[in-house]
């Protein structure tokens, strides 16, 4: 009986040494993370993204679904499955595909094709394809978004990435940091 046992003991040490660790993000630093965007639209396949008055961005479908496939996972399959099948139905009927509603976990892709530079933005008030952009975490009460900045430094695109932030045993958001929050989100779509 003591041979399971041990083996049960070195099975669960292992497997708890093994966890990805992750730190808790600086929630001070605003640094402005900066993006080289690459011409990864070499395929006829593209999807769009049309976001307001600011931007839209040009995904190439291929890796979209290529990412997509990588990210799966238990949590957020059935959503994942989704949008693969809506980019393949899609992809049938024309070489662009035009996506102007989210779906869960979609906005999660973007923001992942956007920070790994695998992507085209262009800047409408401009009327050009921009070289790079940047992004940075943003917390404000109990969330924290990533948000996406043109050269200029205008908003144009985000995601939340963490929820449910308690610090100082502060266990909810004060209304004033969920009215800025709501601001800056409702700015994304404007000029």
């Amino acid at each position: 009986m003591k041979i399971p046992f041990i083996i049960l003991a070195l099975f669960v040490t292992t497997y708890s040494f093994a966890q990805k660790k992750t730190k808790e993000p600086n929630w001070a630093d605003t640094t402005y993370i900066l993006v080289k965007l690459l011409d990864t639209i070499k395929n006829n396949k593209i999807v769009v993204i049309d976001i307001g008055q600011k931007a839209t961005i040009y995904l190439s479908a291929k890796l979209l679904k290529r990412d997509a496939i990588k990210s799966s996972n238990d949590y957020n399959k059935k959503d994942i499955t989704k949008i693969i099948v809506l980019l393949d139905r899609l992809s049938l009927k024309s070489d662009t595909i035009i996506l102007d509603q989210f779906m869960a976990h979609l906005d999660y892709l973007v923001s992942d094709e956007l920070q790994n530079g695998y992507a085209k933005v262009f800047y409408k008030k401009q009327h050009i394809f921009v070289e790079g952009i940047s992004h940075r975490l943003e917390k404000y009460g109990m969330y924290a978004h990533r948000f996406f900045y043109l050269p200029d430094k205008r908003p144009f695109f985000s995601t939340m990435e963490y929820s449910g932030i308690i610090e100082d045993g502060k266990y909810f958001s004060d209304p004033s940091e969920l009215i800025k929050v709501g601001e800056k989100l409702a700015s994304l779509r404007k000029q």
